[in-house]
């Protein structure tokens, strides 16, 4: 799944692979057969589907309402607002689709390079009297590219509205005949809209100009012409005219844009530039589908700015249930990433992360790595049959104590079967709190004790240096996490040698295919806590609180199940 390890990823429930796991794992063992056991009771994180049902804890989101993860397949998107990413002013949604979703400001980028433009004043001083003031112009300068309005001949009188006179320039250069078909885009789209409105309101009936009158229906209006008509509802249906067909528009008064064979004129003039041009001086697709001013230009010097896209600010929506699972603060700007509502996965969920325990030093972190090279050989391959022990860390995010309960198949699923065990399956979980909690008990602690064995005891956690693994017993302890030891037997990524010759089937069958050297092991994890009626919102609105006999609100328990996967290492061919 990921180039470096180790790694840890999350399994959402809305997968096809996710599935019930048994309570624990002596249970599992004691009552299931390897015969016995169904076929998908275990999550393969080989199966080619699993690519699209694992993520990283930090892209996974959870559900209060649902008590459940939520991946990018289980919530909705829902636009709140746009904005120009340039001013930073935000578009009322009437106005985005009248201005095609672009910044009807000053806002421009370059054509060529798609870099912003800046608005630069170019002063002219009359040639007239000596009191004459200076005249200033202005025109739209790319710093990156060096690309100017003056490459299409445009300048502005005024450093605002950009719009209206880039706007007045391409009718005049169209009214003019210096320009192409394609500066007519904004008239020949308003005398379309014009034509087909037209062609609506004569072929469909006319509105009904008495629909606030209570004879406005037509059950009302039938009995009303049945009884003082002379005609009836079905009559008058049969001597109504049809409707005529709508038609298409014919000509450019009408929005209609025609191409010409014979125009021979443009055509020779476009290649007679194209040959004495260099290739860079040529558009490419990405420039005229830019903008719809740009899809005909053949020439740089033929493009037009291109106004701001619009960008817009997003809320989140659980798919199974009304609630918002990130919703960005309406009264900040839209610079800002605060948001009102953000339920995020990581401060829901228990979070794992795995290490080799015979590991003497640290393994560098990924995030330093200057080549792709170096995150390959971060750890050393894997060496089949040799017994591998891990610790195993769960780490609490909740202010309450949980119960963790570790459920792993024997073997793994996989083409290159590995043996799993986990020494303690099943174990508790401090509350989150302040580090400063910690630090407190840790120092208190020390005093109590006093001398050098007690300093030692608190910075070690009461470990000893030479212990060794055990059955049923937790390997570290801190405030909020636990550490178990997993141990991993490596398969072998080939068969050992036999005096029978093989079938061309089990050849087959034996060929190791792109992803079988990695060793991923799926963790099936159950939480289970308690909370007071007073801090679980999410009981309280399904009417789940419990209540003592004294009267007084008692505890609710919850529980979160999901499967996850661990990322090991690379088996090698030893």
């Amino acid at each position: 799944m990921a180039a470096t390890f180790p790694y840890t990823h999350y399994a959402c429930s809305c997968s096809d692979l996710t599935t019930s796991a048994p309570p624990s794992v002596s249970a599992k063992r004691a009552s299931l057969a390897p015969g016995d056991t169904p076929e998908d009771s275990t999550f393969n994180p080989h199966d080619p589907r699993a690519n699209y049902a694992l993520s990283p804890l930090d892209r996974l989101l959870f559900c209060d309402e649902c008590e459940e993860i939520r991946c990018q397949r289980c919530y909705g998107e829902e636009i709140i607002h746009w904005y120009c990413p340039t001013c930073l002013f935000e578009v009322p949604s009437s106005a985005v689709r009248s201005d095609g979703n672009r910044c009807s400001r000053n806002c421009y980028n370059c054509p060529v390079c798609t870099a912003g433009l800046a608005v630069t004043a170019m002063p002219q001083h009359h040639f007239g009297g000596e009191n004459d003031p200076p005249e200033d112009t202005y025109i739209l300068q790319c710093h990156y590219c060096d690309w100017s309005s003056l490459d299409i001949g445009v300048q502005f009188n005024k450093p605002t509205k950009i719009t209206e006179q880039l706007a007045k320039h391409r009718k005049h250069k169209a009214a003019s005949g210096k320009s192409l078909q394609h500066l007519d885009h904004d008239e020949a789209f308003a005398n379309l809209t014009a034509f087909y409105k037209e062609q609506l309101s004569e072929s469909g009936d006319l509105q009904n100009p008495y629909s606030n009158s209570p004879y406005s229906s037509p059950s009302n209006l039938a009995r009303i012409m049945s009884l003082y008509g002379g005609l009836s509802v079905d009559a008058l249906k049969k001597t109504r005219e049809k409707p005529q067909p709508m038609r298409e528009a014919r000509g450019e008064k009408e929005g209609a844009l025609t191409y010409s064979v014979n125009n021979e004129v443009a055509d020779d003039a476009v290649m007679k530039s194209v040959q004495n041009l260099s290739w860079d001086e040529t558009t490419t697709a990405h420039q005229r589908l830019s903008s719809p001013l740009n899809n005909d230009a053949k020439l740089v010097h033929d493009l037009w700015p291109v106004a701001t896209a619009l960008r817009t600010r997003k809320c989140r929506r659980c798919r199974s249930c009304p609630q918002y699972l990130s919703y960005p603060d309406p009264k900040v700007k839209v610079n800002n990433l605060r948001y009102k509502i953000r339920v995020l996965a990581l401060n829901h969920i228990p979070r794992l992360a795995i290490r080799s325990l015979q590991a003497t030093l640290p393994l560098p972190n990924p995030s330093f790595a200057l080549r792709a090279e170096d995150l390959q050989q971060q750890q050393p391959d894997l060496r089949p049959h040799i017994t591998q022990q891990y610790v195993l860390t769960i780490r609490n995010p909740i202010l309450e104590p949980i119960k963790v309960t570790l459920a792993t198949p024997s073997t793994t699923p996989c083409r290159v079967a590995s043996r799993v065990t986990i020494l303690c399956p099943s174990f508790t979980v401090g509350p989150a709190g302040d580090v400063w909690d910690e630090a407190l008990s840790s120092s208190t602690n020390s005093m109590a004790g006093g001398g050098r064995q007690a300093a030692l005891s608190s910075l070690t956690a009461g470990e000893s240096l030479d212990r060794q693994p055990e059955a049923g017993k937790i390997w570290e302890r801190t405030r909020n996490s636990t550490s178990v030891v997993i141990e991993i037997v490596p398969g072998s990524l080939s068969s050992p040698p036999s005096i029978v010759p093989k079938t061309q089937a089990e050849l087959e069958a034996e060929e190791v295919d792109e992803g079988d050297e990695v060793l991923e092991v799926p963790v099936h994890v159950r939480a289970e806590w308690e909370v007071s009626e007073d801090h679980d919102d999410a009981a309280a609105k399904k009417g789940m609180l419990k209540v003592n006999i004294d009267g007084e609100g008692g505890k609710v328990k919850k529980e979160c199940a999901y499967w996850c996967v661990l990322g090991v290492g690379r088996i090698g061919e030893g």
